[in-house]
C-alpha cells in the first residue's frame, strides 16, 4: 500500500535532530533540564542531541539501478556498502534507547550519531538486512505494522508480494541478537481512507474519515477513538509476541501531527517518528523526523545528499519558491465533476510551467457587499460554498509536487468579528497536508511599511497583526502534518504604499518559517516598485530571503509591458529574492504566462522536460 499513497518525500535525506534540541533548532523551543541534571551531565546541546535518522524498507538482490518497481527498495550490495561506509567514515550507529536516554538528559549522544530504521516487516528484514547488521555489528530499529503480521495481508501483498513478510518466530530470533529493537508502525493505519467527497484516499492516521452516506467528516471524538484503539492494539500485540514494551510509534507514511502525538502518549508511546526535514523539528518536542531512502542510492549518493541538505538545514529560508496564486472561487462549479475538470486544467498548466508552489484563496465575497461570506472548506463560521480545498491540496501535492498555502484575510477577524484561529483550526484539521497560511493584511501594515519610525497607533496595529498571526500558527500546528514545514506569511498590497519601513517590518519575522508576502504590479505601480527595489537593497541576505513577491499581471499586456514584467523579475533576482510568482493566475491566462514568463518563473532545469501545452492550438 505504500506505493498507492504518494506521500511527498522529495528529499532522500534530512539532517534530523533528536531529544530535546537540535544543533540547528531555535533554542527558544528547547525543553531545558533542571539545574541538577544539567550540572551532573554537562551535556553540550550542539552535539548531545543531534543525530541522523535513515529509513529503509525492502532489500533485494535484483533491485535495478534505476526504475525499479519499488522506489523504496535498496539492493543488497548497496545496503552492505552503506553499512561499511558509515563505520569507515566515523559515523556512530545508535539505538533507540540511546535517544531515550539523551532525551532524559542522562546520557549524551556521540558525535556523528546515526539511527538506522527499517519499516514494514518485509521478509528481507530477516533474510538480507539482519545478516548484514550482524556482520557489521550495526544496531537498528524495525517498525512493524502488527496487523500485517497477524494476517491482514492485502496491503502488505500489494507492497511486497505474497509471502514476503516476517513471522513472529523470525522476529524473536532477531530480537535475541540484541541488535534490533522493535517498535510500532501502527496496527492497521498503513492504508488510505476516504477523505473528501471527490474520493481521495489519504493516510489513515492523520485524515478525518469522510462518510459518503451522511456527507460529513469524522468527529474529533470518533477520530481520536479510532487512532487510540489502533495504537493500543499495536502495543499489546508487540508486548504479547515479543515481550517488549515499545516506547515509540513510527507513523505510516510519516503522517503525524501534534494531535496524534498526544494520542500516542495516551496509548503509551512517548516517542514518535514522522518523515520530512528538520525545519519542523524545531517546533516539535516529541516527534522526530526521519529521512526516507529512495531510488537505491550508493553510499556516495547518500553522503552527497546529506551534505547538500545540511546547507538548507543551516539556511532553510534560502529555498526557492515559484508561486502561482489562484482563487478557488474560479474552480467552483455546478458539480464536483465539473470542478474537477477545472482542477485538472490548473494542475496540467502548473506542471507544464514547472512552478512549485500554489497559493489558494479559500474564502470569497459571494454577493460583492465587501464582506467574506463563503468558504471552500468545512468550517464552523461561514457557509461552505463547495468542499474544494482538500481535493485541490492533495492532488497538487501528489500529482504535480506542489506545496500549497491557503490565504485568509485579516479582515475576517478585525472587521467581521470572526476568529481567525478557529478558521485556521478548521482549515488545517481537514487539510493536514497544507504547507501554511498567508494572512492578507490589506492596508493594515501600510503605516509600518511607509515609515521607519512608527507612531504608537501604528505600533499597536502591528502588534495586533503579529498576535493574530501567532494565534493562527499555534492553532494550525496542532493539526498540520509534522512532516511538512508549516509556514506563515503576512501579505501586503505593494501598490498602495512606499517601503521605507520594510526592513523594520521584515525584522518582525524572526522565525525561519515566516515571511512577508508583497503583491505588486510593476507596470502600473512603477514608482512603488522602484521604492521596493531600493528598500530591498538595504536588507541583508537573510532578510531578503524572508520576502515573497508576486506580480499582478495584466493578461492583455502589450509586448512592451510583458518585457517590463520580465525585467522586473530579473531585477528582483539580482537582489537575491528567491520567492517570486504571479498574484492573479487563472486558467484563461495560462497561455500568456507560459509564453512570456516561463523563463523567470519555471524551475525546470532540463530542456528535455519542456512541455508547451498551447503549441498545437496556436500553431507555434
Amino acid at each position: 500500500m505504500k506505493k498507492q499513497i504518494s506521500i511527498l518525500s522529495a528529499m532522500c535525506l534530512a539532517l534530523l535532530s533528536g531529544g530535546a534540541a537540535s544543533a540547528f533548532a531555535n533554542s527558544a523551543t528547547q525543553p531545558q533540564p533542571n539545574a541538577t541534571d544539567a550540572a551532573a551531565t554537562n551535556i553540550d546541546n550542539q552535539q548531545a542531541y543531534s543525530f541522523v535518522t535513515l529509513t529503509f524498507h525492502d532489500v533485494r538482490d535484483d533491485v535495478k539501478k534505476r526504475g525499479d518497481r519499488d522506489v523504496y527498495a535498496v539492493s543488497t550490495k548497496n545496503f552492505a556498502q552503506f553499512l561499511a561506509w558509515i563505520k569507515k567514515n566515523g559515523w556512530q550507529p545508535i539505538r533507540l534507547e540511546d535517544v531515550w536516554q539523551a532525551r532524559q538528559f542522562k546520557k549524551p549522544l556521540p558525535e556523528k550519531a546515526v539511527l538506522i530504521t527499517v519499516d514494514d516487516g518485509a521478509l528481507s528484514s530477516y533474510t538480507k538486512i539482519f545478516p548484514l547488521l550482524k556482520l557489521y555489528q550495526v544496531p537498528a530499529v524495525f517498525a512493524i505494522p502488527t496487523s500485517w503480521i497477524n494476517g491482514n495481508t492485502q496491503a502488505a501483498y500489494e507492497a511486497y508480494g505474497s509471502g514476503n513478510l516476517m513471522n513472529w518466530d523470525q522476529m524473536r530470533e532477531i530480537q535475541r541478537s540484541g541488535l534490533v529493537e522493535f517498535v510500532s508502525h501502527s496496527d492497521n493505519l498503513h492504508y488510505g481512507i476516504l477523505s473528501n467527497p471527490q474520493q481521495n484516499k489519504q493516510p489513515a492516521a492523520i485524515a478525518r474519515l469522510y462518510d459518503e452516506k451522511t456527507q460529513s467528516y469524522e468527529s474529533d471524538a470518533a477520530y481520536k477513538q479510532r487512532i487510540l484503539a489502533d495504537l493500543k492494539r499495536s502495543k499489546q500485540v508487540l508486548e504479547k509476541e515479543l515481550g517488549v514494551e515499545s516506547r515509540a510509534i513510527f507513523w505510516p507514511y510519516g503522517a503525524a501531527s501534534k494531535e496524534t502525538e498526544d494520542i500516542a502518549i495516551e496509548a503509551g508511546f512517548p516517542m514518535s517518528f514522522s518523515l520530512g526535514s528538520v525545519l519542523t523539528l524545531a517546533d516539535a518536542e516529541k516527534t522526530y523526523q526521519r529521512a526516507l531512502i529512495m531510488d537505491n542510492p550508493t553510499p556516495e549518493v547518500i553522503h552527497e545528499g546529506m551534505r547538500e541538505f545540511l546547507t538548507y538545514t543551516r539556511a532553510p529560508y534560502k529555498q526557492r519558491k515559484s508561486i502561482l496564486r489562484y482563487d478557488l472561487a474560479d474552480m467552483a462549479a455546478v458539480s464536483y465533476d465539473q470542478a474537477d475538470q477545472k482542477l485538472g486544467q490548473l494542475l496540467n498548466q502548473v506542471n507544464a510551467l514547472k512552478t512549485n508552489t500554489l497559493l489558494l484563496k479559500v474564502v470569497a465575497d459571494s454577493n460583492a457587499d465587501g464582506k467574506v461570506d463563503v468558504a471552500y472548506f468545512p468550517n464552523r463560521q461561514l457557509k461552505m460554498q463547495q468542499d474544494l480545498l482538500n481535493r485541490t491540496v492533495w492532488q497538487a501535492r501528489t500529482r504535480v509536487g506542489h506545496r500549497v498555502y491557503a490565504e485568509l484575510p485579516l479582515s475576517l477577524q478585525t472587521q467581521q468579528g470572526y476568529s481567525l484561529a478557529d478558521f485556521t483550526t478548521d482549515l488545517v484539521k481537514n487539510n493536514s497536508s497544507i504547507e501554511g497560511l498567508m494572512l492578507d493584511t490589506g492596508s493594515s501594515l501600510n503605516c509600518a511599511l511607509a515609515q521607519e519610525k512608527w507612531t504608537a497607533e501604528c505600533q499597536a496595529a502591528v502588534q495586533q497583526i503579529i498576535d493574530i498571526k501567532n494565534q493562527t500558527k499555534k492553532a494550525a500546528k496542532y493539526y498540520t502534518n509534522i512532516s511538512n514545514n508549516y509556514q506563515t506569511a503576512l501579505k501586503v498590497d505593494g501598490n498602495q504604499t512606499s517601503f521605507k519601513g520594510l526592513k523594520q517590518v521584515v525584522q518582525l519575522i524572526p522565525d525561519h518559517a515566516d515571511f512577508i508576502y508583497i503583491s505588486i504590479d510593476p507596470v502600473q505601480a512603477a514608482s512603488h516598485f522602484s521604492d521596493l527595489k531600493h528598500a530591498i537593497a538595504h536588507l541583508n541576505e537573510q532578510e531578503r530571503q524572508h520576502l515573497m513577491v508576486t506580480f499582478e499581471v495584466n493578461p492583455q499586456a502589450t509586448a512592451h509591458q510583458w518585457q517590463h514584467y520580465q525585467n522586473a523579475y530579473a531585477a528582483l533576482r539580482q537582489l537575491s529574492i528567491q520567492k517570486l510568482g504571479v498574484e492573479n493566475y487563472h486558467l484563461n491566462m495560462g497561455e500568456q504566462v507560459h509564453q512570456h514568463l516561463y523563463a523567470p518563473l519555471s524551475l525546470n532545469e532540463s530542456p528535455l522536460e519542456y512541455r508547451d501545452l498551447f503549441q498545437t492550438r496556436t500553431g507555434r
